[in-house]
């Protein structure tokens, strides 16, 4: 099965129970940093899609920011409990790599550990779908653990594989031909229990 088929299936299976996970663990306050950080980025009033966006909660909370935000995930349950959790928020089944967006639609996309399920051969088909639906100029901020493998793997919470990849940060900007990174901090690993990468990237033009 294709890696990207296979995670998008084990996410299915367990986004009741990683949704609760997830909630219980991490330094919320700090992801909402990160997310506030964005938007000193981005114009007043900015349009915004948050990718791979799973129970919606940082769609919600740029909603409740007043930004005009669109949450996709291409696991359908993930989204039905993102509806569920958030009925005052927008949320569409959509892969990254292929949205029904048109052109220029947004001024940023937030993709918080969403481009690490990808292969990293399958990286640029989700940068080029970025670029594509972002304005010219337009930020992109993703985070990512910081590694240099890829593959499948199992957590301590299911035996559903998924895939990862995990990247540095030089390696990081060698991958991106179409945005140019020009911020980016490290969380801590004691704040998500992995040791992440936040960017920040401006679309080339």
């Amino acid at each position: 099965m294709d890696p990207v088929e296979k995670t998008r299936a084990a996410y299915d299976k367990i986004a009741e129970e990683y949704c609760k996970k997830t909630e219980e663990e991490g330094d919320r306050a700090f992801h909402e940093k990160m997310l506030d950080k964005t938007l000193n980025y981005l114009p007043s009033d900015p349009r915004v899609i948050d990718l791979g966006c799973g129970d919606g909660r940082d769609t919600d909370y740029l909603r409740k920011k007043d930004v005009d935000v669109v949450g996709i995930d291409f696991s359908k349950k993930m989204i039905s409990i993102a509806r569920e959790k958030y009925p005052g928020s927008s949320f569409i089944v959509s892969d990254i790599r292929d949205t029904v967006f048109p052109d220029d639609t947004f001024h940023g996309a937030w993709a918080s550990a969403s481009l690490i399920n990808l292969p990293k051969s399958k990286l640029s088909h989700a940068e080029k779908e970025i670029y594509r639906i972002v304005e010219p100029g337009g930020v992109l901020c993703f985070s990512f653990k910081k590694g240099e493998r890829e593959g499948f793997e199992t957590s301590v919470m299911d035996e559903h594989e998924r895939y990862y990849s995990y990247y540095t940060l030089d390696e990081m900007k060698e991958y991106l031909t179409l945005f140019e990174i020009f911020d980016s901090e490290r969380c801590p690993e004691k704040v998500f229990g992995y040791d992440f990468i936040y960017c920040w990237a401006k679309a080339r033009r």
